[in-house]
């Protein structure tokens, strides 16, 4: 813990500057947003939020009462300001659905205890001092014009439309004589949210707003929270809230920034955020600044999201059937697939990861079931897989390719389960670069149909279609190990998945089952130690667990 305050630009240099990560969290949903009477169900937060605050650390010693050792006395304004040891930025992370499901009667529980990320400075009340000034509020009591900023943070519908237009006077509360302060104010610290999606070169400000903005002091506050008695201990962290200002730029989350979803906030690069995606970097920086006094800041209070682990229930017992569907104009999905073919591997690992329930029709190409007049008619090349679906209640529709048909779900279901494809135009086509070194230059040299052709061969000795497909393996996972490699050396700071990502995308979904494939082909596989760490992530994915060979109804 570093004491004082920063100075220059930030907080004293690049070691102020840690990526930390959180884990989206699971809880209960409720399973319709209108009505809370049709229960809850559980699964991975899709609202996942931000909080802008300040937070303190308490020091000194403990407000005894002399009758136990559990037992307090209250502090008086005066004890509670020297008791201030110092500050800190604070990331509250809000999960807005769980939030919504647990609020009436609870109020905010396991929404808001998964994480908690603070700055890398602690600055002290003296390094502040320069820098005290008045609320935004002026005076306690009263009317204020709507400059502190929105409620909705904690839970509570303020109404209006969002635009902090301040309509509507309401009278500000007159504090208690014990919360009454003498030397009410705040300090004039400037502070600011940014946005970096997963693999995007630039940073995007969504947010600036300042402390002053809060309408009760960090001095009232622990003076408040001491009046029952509670004893204060010397490191006990205490938060100011979301920090808002009265204009749309200045509401310190994403709830108050796209108004309870309702609008969309631009991020440089064309995309676009109502809630945090997988990936995304919050990056939180405070400072304060006056001419002839230079500039103390806080350190970056930063972490990345990760994706939902819904432990402790195995994802394949998760009934994504519960889940309302964002697009219902395609239904009653089929896939034609055979449990051995990492073609239709791959399109059950992305029907997985959308959560599209699907029934399963085995052809088997052991049987050269896909030779037959039914399956040629629906795939000309005679090979797996065809999804099929229903289009607008009464148009059968089937698409051959795995690729395809993975592009057609992500098209399909955009705004439904995980993204497949990276938004980023650089990112995206590195996944389909992998995706095709795969789909067109390994896996197609090792079909049956290939080896078989091979052994055909006038001259081929016996078992040459085996060694062609084994070295078209070798060919292609050292190919893959080159591309991907560049993203998992130790100075790099991305995810465990194939294009350094903290999430999987089409890149992984065509890696795995290739691997698998390479292990049938007796390939050693400990060459291609890039591959196997990526192999080692995805294992325990949601969108994996299930879509495995040895799970399908087919298996032998």
């Amino acid at each position: 813990m570093k004491g004082g305050g920063g100075s220059g630009d930030g907080a004293g240099g690049d070691e102020t500057t840690v990526m930390s990560t959180v884990r989206r969290p699971c809880g209960q949903l409720q399973i319709d947003p209108l009505d809370p009477m049709k229960g809850s169900t559980y699964g991975p937060c899709k609202l996942m939020d931000f909080e802008l605050e300040v937070a303190f650390f308490v020091g000194g010693s403990t407000n005894r009462d002399n009758h136990g050792e559990n037992s307090g006395k209250p502090l008086t304004i005066a004890q509670a300001r020297d008791r201030i040891f110092g500050y800190v930025l604070m990331n509250d992370w809000s999960a807005r659905d769980i939030q919504k499901w647990e609020y009436v009667p609870l109020g905010p529980f396991t929404s808001k205890n998964f994480a908690t990320t603070i700055s890398t400075w602690v600055v002290t009340p003296m390094a502040l001092e320069p820098f005290r000034c008045g609320t935004s509020a002026g005076e306690q009591g009263g009317t204020n014009q709507g400059s502190v900023g929105t409620e909705l943070s904690e839970g509570v519908d303020v109404g209006g439309d969002g635009s902090g237009s301040g309509k509507g006077k309401k009278e500000d509360p007159t504090p208690l004589e014990y919360l009454r302060d003498p030397n009410y104010g705040s300090y004039d610290v400037s502070l600011s949210v940014s946005l970096q999606p997963e693999l995007a070169s630039k940073t995007t400000q969504i947010c600036h707003s300042n402390f002053k903005n809060m309408y009760w002091s960090s001095v009232q506050q622990l003076a408040h929270h001491s009046v029952t008695g509670c004893p204060m201990k010397a490191g006990d962290l205490l938060a100011s809230g979301t920090i808002s200002g009265k204009e749309r730029n200045n509401f310190g989350s994403m709830l108050e920034l796209s108004w309870k979803g309702t609008r969309e906030i631009a991020l440089d690069g064309g995309e676009v955020r109502k809630f945090l995606k997988d990936g995304d970097a919050v990056i939180m920086e405070g400072w304060c600044a006056k001419e002839g006094l230079g500039r103390v800041g806080f350190g970056q209070c930063s972490a990345r999201v990760l994706p939902a682990i819904p432990f402790p229930y195995d994802s394949r017992q998760i009934e994504v059937a519960k889940q309302p569907q964002s697009n219902q104009r395609y239904t009653k999905f089929k896939l034609y697939g055979f449990w051995r073919s990492s073609c239709a591997w791959r399109v059950r690992i992305a029907l997985s990861a959308k959560g599209i329930p699907h029934e399963t029709v085995s052809i088997n190409l052991f049987e050269k079931d896909q030779t037959k007049k039914d399956h040629a008619s629906a795939n000309p090349m005679k090979q797996v897989p065809v999804l099929e679906f229903v289009d607008g209640g009464d148009t059968v529709v089937q698409i051959t390719q795995s690729l395809a048909i993975i592009e057609f779900l992500e098209l399909a279901f955009a705004n439904q389960g995980g993204q497949l494809l990276p938004l980023d135009h650089v990112a995206r086509a590195k996944a389909k670069e992998v995706a095709e070194v795969v789909n067109s230059g390994t896996q197609p040299l090792q079909n049956l149909s290939v080896m078989d052709s091979v052994e055909s061969f006038a001259g081929s000795e016996k078992g040459s279609g085996m060694k062609f497909g084994k070295q078209a393996n070798e060919n292609g996972l050292s190919s893959l190990e080159a591309i991907l490699a560049p993203y998992h050396t130790p100075s790099t700071t991305g995810g465990p998945f194939a294009l350094g990502t903290h999430g999987p995308n089409l890149a992984d979904i065509c890696l795995i089952p290739q691997l698998y494939n390479a292990r049938r082909f007796e390939v050693d596989c400990s060459r291609y130690p890039t591959l196997l760490k990526i192999e080692e992530a995805c294992i325990g994915h949601p969108w994996f667990c299930g879509a495995e060979p040895e799970s399908q109804p087919d298996y032998p």
